[in-house]
Formats: C-alpha cells, sequence, structure tokens
C-alpha cells in the first residue's frame, strides 16, 4: 500500500495508460479522481475511484472540479497530467482550429490543473506532479509539428516549474512510455513493427507509483522513460 492515504488526480483516466495508472494508484491504497470527457467511458465509483466527467479545454469547469475536490478530499498529493490527443497532417493543411483543440488539451490543459493544485501542494510543502510526455517532445516527426509543439512545450513547462516548485518540497516530472504501449490512440497511430511488441499499459504502472512517491528531494526535473525506469525497479 504505497500510496496509501493519498490524494490523487488522473486525467485522461477513461482509457489506455490513465485508466491503467488509476486503477493501480487504488490498489496502492489512494483515492483516485479520474477526469475525463468521454464520461460514459469512465469506471463506474469505488471506494478507491471517484469519476468525474470533465473537459479540460475549459478553464472555469477545471477551476470548479478541482477545488470541489480539495473541498471533498482537503488537499491533492499527486496530479498525473495525463489526456492527450493527436493527429498527422502536414503544416499547410493544419487548421487553426485543429491546433488550437490540440494544444487546448495537450498543453493548457496541464498548466490550468497546474495551476490549480499549485496553492495547495505548496502550502503543504508536499506534493508530486507528473505530465506524460512522449518522444515527440525531445525529437521532431514527420507531418507531427502540432503534437511534437505541445510536447515539446511540456518538457519545457515541467523545467520551469520543476524550478519553481522546488523551494516547495514539490516533484515535477515528465514520463514517456518509452516502449510501445497498447492504447485506443496508439491503435490509430502504430505500424505493424510497433504493434508487434506492444504492451498493455498495466506494464508501466510501477514506474506511475515510483513517480508519485516523490518529492523535490528525491526524482525531480527529470525527463523519465516508464519502461526504463520498471527495468530498473525490478532489478
Amino acid at each position: 500500500m504505497k500510496l496509501a492515504g493519498k490524494i490523487c488526480v488522473v486525467t485522461g483516466a477513461a482509457r489506455g495508460i490513465g485508466r491503467a495508472v488509476a486503477h493501480a494508484y487504488g490498489a496502492e491504497g489512494a483515492t483516485v479522481y479520474g477526469l475525463d470527457r468521454l464520461s460514459d467511458e469512465l469506471p463506474p465509483a469505488t471506494e478507491t475511484f471517484r469519476p468525474r466527467a470533465l473537459d479540460l479545454r475549459d478553464a472555469p469547469a477545471v477551476a470548479a472540479a478541482f477545488s470541489g475536490i480539495e473541498a471533498e478530499a482537503g488537499r491533492i498529493d499527486v496530479l498525473l497530467n495525463n489526456a492527450g490527443v493527436i493527429f498527422f497532417t502536414p503544416v499547410e493543411a493544419t487548421t487553426v482550429a485543429a491546433w488550437d483543440d490540440l494544444m487546448a488539451v495537450n498543453l493548457r490543459a496541464p498548466f490550468l490543473c497546474i495551476r490549480a493544485v499549485a496553492p495547495g501542494m505548496k502550502a503543504r510543502r508536499a506534493g508530486s506532479i507528473l505530465n506524460v510526455s512522449s518522444n515527440a517532445g525531445v525529437r521532431g516527426g514527420n507531418d507531427e509539428a502540432a503534437y511534437c509543439a505541445s510536447k515539446f512545450g511540456i518538457e519545457g513547462m515541467s523545467r520551469a516549474l520543476a524550478i519553481e516548485f522546488r523551494p516547495y518540497n514539490v516533484a515535477v516530472n515528465t514520463i514517456t512510455p518509452g516502449h510501445p504501449v497498447h492504447t485506443a490512440m496508439s491503435e490509430t497511430t502504430y505500424g505493424p513493427e510497433a504493434r508487434a511488441i506492444w504492451k498493455d499499459p498495466t506494464a508501466l504502472t510501477p514506474a506511475f507509483i515510483h513517480l508519485a512517491l516523490q518529492d523535490a528531494g528525491g526524482l525531480t526535473d527529470t525527463h523519465v522513460r516508464a519502461w526504463d525506469l520498471v527495468q530498473e525497479l525490478a532489478a
């Protein structure tokens, strides 16, 4: 029960990595608030899981949701910004609306969520923030200008926030799968080679649990490859 008593918020909790991590956090004793606009796909409420339908693009709704969670639970110890979208389009064919919507989910939403938890974490001088990144956050990809820009943005924002939060003992890290993973998103993006070796998202959850336990005195300001960390933890 590594996360016993912890209050965790996971975005994009209806599917894939978010759903797997939310379950793993609950299994380790945490109370987990799972946020997703796909309300009909969120797991049902249990003793450890509390689903919340939320469009992360809606700034007032995000602020209200986090205020409600803190009022109900008393605090937020761990924030996992996992929700994300992707499309592959040449830049000249990318519409402004499509660009703005992707940025709203992939970059603006994590900012809104972090802004909401910052006062409480800083006041308590405790917490861990995990931002899901990608290989597209460290290198470019064909027809991925929007997605790469959002993930490079996640990396830059996280590096800055790690410095800002360090005096308050709050860890800020980015995490990428580090191995092909079978999710609804990867079903639309992976080719045959990646599909041949992809793993279930549950295989990565030990890395997310480990990062949830960190503070500024431990692992922070780091880009973590989840699969590599899982292997280190198992060694």
